[in-house]
């Protein structure tokens, strides 16, 4: 069977609806916890004040979104968007067990399924955007970064989640090994379908180097304010703002 590549929403759509449910446990057992740090540190990046409009986009089970969730008030907006609706499902309830805790006034919540990079749903612009391991799944990096920027207000923020490939040889090279080999692996084995092993492995092969990503962010016109490498560069926080309009 020949594997389906990153320009077919529709098998990115099914491959995640199929694995919604062990998603989140896939992601911290393969991070070793470290995946609740890294949001954080886009969290803290993005710094929303508690009126702003924020998009998650490729925003998944909800796991980043949380953490953007508790800096708003009863007057800023949060966007939900994502390919697959088993994944917004899930968000949505763990939004909702959040809202739940809250006292008071709670701010507005939107879920939109949908393919961000190709439909337009009149969503209008964002003060934050966040991107979250979302640009390994698309064929044209440039496209899709220079898509995800037209969100954003003028003064807006972005600040991009992604794997990346270390800089050179060091210590993170067996760290890199396993999420090219192993990662894929213990994923499609949980889930029980091997094309995710594939896909997986041969999409973690295009990982772009740090400074080669934060490039192609600046090439769409938005300035960098911070970059943050984790694990040797294998994992790097990106963030730019849009101060040219």
């Amino acid at each position: 069977m020949s594997l389906r590549m990153p320009n077919d929403p529709a098998y990115l759509r099914d491959l995640f609806d199929h694995s919604a449910w062990y998603y989140d446990a896939v992601n911290f057992v393969t991070s070793a916890g470290q995946v609740v740090l890294w949001r954080r540190d886009v969290a803290a990046l993005a710094a929303p004040q508690p009126r702003d409009r924020l998009l998650d986009a490729f925003s998944g089970t909800g796991g980043l979104a949380l953490q953007l969730l508790n800096r708003l008030g009863p007057e800023g907006e949060l966007v939900l968007a994502d390919l697959s609706p088993e994944m917004l499902q899930i968000a949505r309830t763990r939004v909702a067990m959040q809202l739940a805790r809250r006292r008071g006034p709670r701010p507005k919540v939107t879920f939109v399924v949908g393919d961000l990079l190709e439909e337009n749903p009149g969503l209008g612009h964002f003060d934050v955007v966040t991107l979250g391991w979302g640009l390994r799944y698309v064929a044209d990096v440039p496209r899709a970064l220079a898509r995800i920027r037209s969100f954003l207000r003028p003064g807006g923020r972005l600040v991009v989640l992604e794997f990346t490939r270390p800089h050179r040889v060091s210590w993170a090279l067996p760290a890199q090994l396993f999420f090219r080999y192993g990662v894929p692996k213990i994923g499609s084995w949980l889930v029980r379908d091997r094309e995710l092993e594939e896909y997986m492995r041969d999409s973690s092969a295009a990982f772009l180097k740090t400074e080669a990503l934060a490039g192609l962010i600046a090439a769409t016109g938005l300035t960098i304010t911070a970059v943050h490498a984790h694990l040797g560069g294998l994992v790097t926080v990106i963030a730019a703002e849009d101060r040219n309009r």
